[in-house]
């Protein structure tokens, strides 16, 4: 069985278990609705937000207009309600400096930014976003159970922005060849983010998924390893199995969150279901 199945499989019995929903979600796909274990009804979709920080993330998001839910949010396996999920608490209410130590990162956040859009003219919707009181940007990419990174259709409109845009940045760090429309549009958000990063040499990209979901990390890395040495340098892997297994026992955790990645990993981790 695949890393989504098996996701899939376990976050229904977290849904049966933790939250107590039995039946099954609709999964609204090429117009038809598909019951499916693993989604929520959607009038309870912040339910897929952890309870502790469930009332101050909505809050949060009915304060910032700009912050739009995706589709999918009320799907358990939404990357966006795990985005907040693990970043709110630590970005937002606690000490920013435990997480970035369990993604080996350093430095002092100034500021942070969901749902981010850094270039309105290119229009990169970033996942996360953070500047360090240097003025250093980070843009990161989360995935949770997506089985690829997204592509783009190789039309005018994206043959412009390839053309005008990402390859006069992109053309004095990475191969030729990435930068023709067939490669570029086949990984097109992982090289969109990767230019966010080469724009400016203060600024870095994270990308964060599961180890578990292998079908990421070839791509992923096959790209990254072909970027000039110094720009390579600025682009993390970083994946959520590591993450958890660091904040419990990292000395900058601070105790009131230690448990609440026992939460996170309940969540998150296939392995820890006991259902």
């Amino acid at each position: 069985m695949g890393y989504a199945k098996v996701l899939q499989s376990h976050l229904a019995s977290y849904k049966r278990n933790r939250l107590g929903i039995k039946g099954k979600g609709i999964f609204r796909y090429r117009g038809r609705d598909i019951p499916t274990a693993h989604v929520l009804p959607v009038e309870l979709k912040w339910l897929n937000i952890l309870e502790p920080i469930r009332h101050e993330v909505r809050e949060y998001v009915k304060r910032r207009p700009e912050i739009r839910l995706h589709k999918y949010f009320h799907h358990l396996n939404s990357s966006q309600a795990f985005a907040f999920n693990l970043f709110f608490p630590f970005f937002e209410n606690g000490d920013p400096s435990s997480l970035l130590h369990a993604m080996d990162l350093r430095g002092k956040i100034a500021q942070w930014v969901p749902e981010h859009i850094p270039n309105a003219k290119e229009g990169t919707n970033v996942d996360v976003s953070w500047q360090y009181t240097s003025g250093a940007w980070t843009y990161c990419e989360v995935k949770l159970s997506e089985q690829e990174f997204g592509k783009a259709p190789d039309d005018r409109r994206h043959r412009d922005k390839l053309a005008n845009i990402y390859a006069p940045v992109l053309k004095s760090h990475c191969p030729d060849e990435l930068l023709q429309p067939e490669q570029f549009f086949e990984n097109y958000q992982v090289l969109r983010n990767i230019w966010l990063a080469a724009r400016d040499k203060t600024a870095s990209v994270v990308f964060i998924y599961p180890a578990a979901n292998i079908l990421l990390s070839k791509p992923l890395k096959e790209i990254v390893e072909s970027l000039h040495p110094a720009l390579r340098r600025r682009i993390h892997i970083v994946n959520v199995e590591t993450i958890l297994d660091k904040l419990p026992t990292g000395r900058a955790t601070p105790p009131r969150l230690s448990w609440y990645v026992e939460l996170l990993a309940e969540k998150y981790i296939p392995q820890k279901d006991a259902g």
